[in-house]
């Protein structure tokens, strides 16, 4: 019983950490792909 406990727990951490980084994962590459963006979009050239 207690070994299926230990089981449990390290699997609920496993678990709760595996979708923490991969959280954490998708904002970097947000952020990165919105930098990127901006950099991407040059403003208009006026001419007059």
């Amino acid at each position: 019983m207690i070994k299926t406990l230990i089981k449990l727990k390290i699997l609920k951490f496993v678990l709760i950490s595996g979708v923490s980084a991969a959280y954490a994962f998708k904002r970097y590459c947000d952020q990165k792909n919105e930098v990127k963006s901006k950099k991407d979009k040059k403003p208009p050239l006026l001419t007059r």
